[in-house]
């Protein structure tokens, strides 16, 4: 608790070149390593397949998994964008989420809290 609110604080007190609300939509797309990209076996010759993570305005989306997403404001970067948002991920048991969205170099990296992270994922071709 005590990280998340040191977070905030830097967040709010340090100088950030906040992009508009639309720029949101870099994060919107289907992102996932080669292999979630394919969906392939998660093992080889098993049938649950990995999955890559679909993002929306409202929705992040990860195989049946669904997450309702508010966003944070978004941060322009020279390198990228950066985005948090609070994801309330589930439906009988809802967990709850700070996602941070760091995108940098085409490379998007989403921080689940701390430590646990995904990335870099790479934007899905259009299949």
């Amino acid at each position: 608790m005590a990280m998340r609110l040191l977070i905030l604080i830097a967040l709010l007190i340090l100088p950030i070149d906040v992009a508009a609300a639309e720029d949101r939509r870099v994060f919107f797309g289907t992102w996932g390593t080669a292999h979630q990209c394919a969906r392939k076996p998660v093992k080889p010759g098993g049938t649950f397949l990995a999955e890559p993570y679909e993002i929306s305005d409202e929705w992040l989306r990860q195989g049946r998994l669904w997450c309702l997403l508010s966003w944070g404001p978004i941060e322009k970067r020279p390198d990228g964008y950066f985005s948090g948002a609070h994801a309330r991920c589930g439906e009988d048991t809802v967990r709850q989420y700070f996602l941070g969205m760091v995108l940098s170099d085409g490379e998007l990296t989403l921080r689940w809290g701390f430590p646990t992270s995904s990335g870099p994922l790479k934007q899905c071709p259009r299949s």
